[in-house]
């Protein structure tokens, strides 16, 4: 479990028994296609009499290009600069020491932030602005805004608890409170090529004003709890097609951004998997009721000749199998069985040494080796963590699944770069079902490798420089500086299983508009991979002796100062000049931040009375309404969608000692859905059994399925099986349509089973067209 960070009794007050300092939190955010320009304003107030050093952790997205600070104090704008980080500290403690008002930003990781406001006089304010840019990700053809809000209590290490100075442990764990005298107040602004069909938000209640290509969202109410990531999904045309953007800013430096998405047509091979599930402490509540869910479906998605384990993890590690075992109905009902016992007991979130064990394993009978994590992230060591996914990328590729409000996206989405594979974020409420399925279909179709850009008649520097493999239905997004556009076409070539592939895409220079959002995501792109790197990673030295000086720190910096950039190496300062500088003692004050919703599965209901209590007005706590998850609203404004979760919908998952995975996946079913029923009787081949349950399921008494059994050749246990599963494939897609993403995997397994059974119908029709045929008669 994360190590609990100093708890705060009251919203109003710190640990010290001050008020705190921090009033208000507001972001303004422009959403164009596949990026985003967000704007956070932090209201900081002295109500002491005494001046005060405020300092906030906070949250930003993993992929944030920080490209703004500034400050207003007595109606004073101070605009930051970047500078070395050492330089930027060393600036902001001389202005304090002479009394000048300094405000400074850094990078403790790529998610996590801290705001420092030193010297602020007694009764004054200060506004702290930071603007960031940002690539949106694109799923099932809509973009995904995903703005974090609070830093998780994070688990750290024996490693990240000592040394000299602060600890990575005091960097990445502010204070945290049940309440606090500030909220969030945002609004979105939408401006999408193609037309906007969908809007909605599984975060929060969200209200929603649409005009065909454009759209504004602002949370349904004044406030909300800064407790929960805000997650908003937009559906708009032209998402999924390739598409250049290109740049000129006022310096006449160009910049190109690219994205394509190959179509693939390759079918699923089988792989050697492992399942590796974050059971920690902090994993307790509907975390793990996520997890189990989750893999009770990545288990039904799994074609026969897989290999497969689970591996859980805390404080130590334990697998399912002493080593993988073959996917065939007995394992599927020993996976199954075990997975609906699962919980978060096993302490804290030693992921280093379980991956390292996972990693070291051989893959079984030479098959692809996946590894798939599913982890909160929180931790301090993510760095280490990273460095190990990518000494073994060669070996084994690594697929992530992000559960719960709060996830560390630098944990999950960078374990999945490091490892060459792909990240999906599971919020509480959210359908899991088409995660899971796109996420199976990434990880048993072969990926396009060695991937190479070529920039037809122009002269650029990519970014990053190492293209990652391409998925089916991923999107690729390429950065470059271009010394000149011109006309030309670019090229996008890989190796796929059936040999050399190419995608092109025309580049047209009226096309350039100016603009330094482009220029900046690459500067960002390249930085990241930088400081991803093993030249960086292995050079920065212990925290006595800081970071060696390298050829790597030398670029980063570089590029962080040419495009006013926050990195690991840079920092953000400005100084307010004053003429009657600030005399006597500074007292600090930590801003504590809103514990997760969820997190650790603690509920405030179940605290003792002393830490629930509240000691300011309710009133100015707005927000508290918001607190339930999986809230939507959709276009329209309607009332809030439900969002269906299989724990609902499936009941208990699997029975101990089932003799097969049918009777183990069903044996606790008490939803009454049809699909959902039909797809726990799947057996682990892909086929079906003719039996009550399945026809039940379909609407119909076994007696008459039996009778329209069409005469075949082959076996009659053959015979039976063929016709129940293509029943089953019939009903799915006459009457499941529109869950096709729940079910597509599984019947794609369903359809090679039957390809590759002996019998045939005598009459010399498709079995599945004489389901199809029954199915239609009333």
């Amino acid at each position: 479990m994360a190590e609990r960070s100093t708890l705060v009794r009251s919203g109003l007050f710190t640990t010290q028994g001050s008020p705190v300092p921090l009033s208000g939190v507001t972001i303004a955010t422009d959403i164009s296609n596949f990026c985003a320009r967000v704007s956070v304003i932090q209201r900081y107030v002295n109500r002491e009499s005494t001046p005060i050093e405020a300092v906030y952790v906070f949250p930003l997205e993993e992929g944030a290009a920080v490209c703004g600070f500034e400050a207003i104090i007595d109606g004073t704008l101070v605009i930051g600069e970047v500078k070395e980080r050492d330089e930027a500290f060393r600036m902001y403690d001389d202005a304090i020491e002479r009394g000048d008002g300094a405000f400074l930003l850094d990078e403790e990781r790529p998610d996590v932030f801290q705001a420092s406001v030193g010297n602020l006089p007694p009764g004054k304010e200060a506004l702290l602005k930071l603007t960031y840019v940002s690539e949106l990700a694109v799923e099932d053809g809509a973009v995904r805004f995903s703005l974090p809000t609070t830093v998780s209590p994070r688990y750290a290490p024996v490693q990240d608890r000592v040394g000299v100075g602060r600890t990575d442990s005091d960097a990445l764990n502010p204070p945290v409170a049940w309440r606090v005298p500030y909220g969030l107040n945002l609004s979105i602004r939408l401006a999408m090529s193609g037309t906007i069909s969908r809007i909605e938000s599984p975060s929060h209640p969200v209200s929603v004003t649409a005009r065909g290509h454009t759209a504004e969202v602002t949370l349904a109410s004044r406030e909300a709890a800064l407790d929960r990531d805000f997650v908003l999904c937009v559906e708009a045309g032209g998402l999924d097609t390739p598409q250049a953007w290109l740049e000129q800013d006022d310096r006449g430096d160009q910049a190109i951004a690219v994205a394509f998405v190959p179509r693939l047509d390759h079918g699923a091979v089988p792989c050697d998997v492992t399942f590796l599930v974050d059971r920690s402490g902090s994993m307790q509540g509907t975390s793990i009721e996520e997890v189990r869910n989750a893999l009770q479906l990545c288990l039904r998605s799994m074609i026969p000749g897989c290999c497969f384990n689970i591996v859980g993890f805390g404080s130590s590690f334990e697998s399912l199998f002493p080593e993988g075992r073959g996917y065939d109905d007995t394992s599927l009902s020993a996976a199954s069985a075990y997975v609906a016992g699962l919980e978060a007991n096993l302490g804290g979130t030693e992921i280093l040494p379980a991956l390292g064990f996972v990693l070291e394993q051989q893959s079984s009978q030479g098959m692809p080796r996946q590894v798939v994590v599913l982890t909160d992230g929180q931790v301090t060591n993510t760095d280490e963590v990273l460095a190990l996914a990518r000494n073994h990328a060669q070996r084994a590729r690594i697929f992530t699944f992000g559960i719960g409000a709060g996830a560390s996206h630098h944990l999950v989405s960078g374990l999945a770069r490091a490892g060459g594979g792909t990240a999906e974020f599971i919020y509480p409420g959210e359908r899991i079902e088409p995660k899971v399925v796109r996420h199976f279909g990434r990880l048993l179709s072969p990926a396009l490798t060695n991937v190479r850009m070529t920039w037809g008649e122009l002269d650029v520097t990519q970014a990053p420089s190492v293209m990652p493999p391409v998925f089916a239905g991923g999107r690729l997004l390429l950065y470059a500086f271009v010394k000149h556009i011109k006309a030309t076409t670019l090229t996008l070539s890989a190796v796929a299983p059936s040999g050399l592939v190419t995608f092109e895409l025309p580049v047209d220079p009226v096309g350039v508009s100016p603009g330094r959002t482009v220029g900046t995501l690459a500067a960002r792109a390249r930085v990241r991979e930088l400081e991803e790197s093993p030249a960086w990673t292995g050079a920065r030295g212990s925290r006595q002796h800081g970071r060696k000086r390298t050829g790597v720190t030398q670029e980063i910096v570089s590029l962080s100062l040419q495009y006013g950039l926050m990195s690991r190496e840079t920092s953000f300062v400005a100084i307010e000049r004053r003429d009657t500088p600030i005399t006597g003692d500074v007292q600090l004050r930590r801003v504590p931040a809103v514990l997760t919703a969820g997190w650790g599965g603690l509920d405030q209901s179940a605290m003792p009375r002393s830490l629930r209590a509240a000691s300011f007005d309710q009133s100015s706590f707005v927000g508290e309404a918001l607190a339930s998850p999986g809230a939507v609203a959709s276009l329209s404004v309607a009332a809030p969608s439900s969002s269906s979760r299989l724990s609902r919908l499936l009941g208990v998952w699997g029975s101990a000692g089932a003799t097969d995975a049918g009777a183990s996946y069903s044996a606790g079913v008490t939803a009454t859905s049809s699909l959902h029923k039909i797809v726990a009787l799947q057996r682990a081949n892909g086929s079906w059994e003719l039996t009550p349950e399945l026809a039940d399921a379909i609407g119909f008494d076994l007696s008459r399925l039996e009778k329209a059994l069409p005469d075949a050749t082959g076996k009659p246990a053959q015979a039976r099986r063929a016709w129940a599963t293509a029943l089953a494939l019939a009903w799915l897609r006459a009457h499941a349509a529109d869950a096709e993403d729940q079910w597509r995997l599984l019947a794609v397994k369903a359809q090679a089973w039957l390809d590759a059974d002996g019998s045939v119908p005598s009459d010399g029709r498709a079995w599945a067209d004489a389901a199809a045929a029954f199915l239609s008669v009333p």
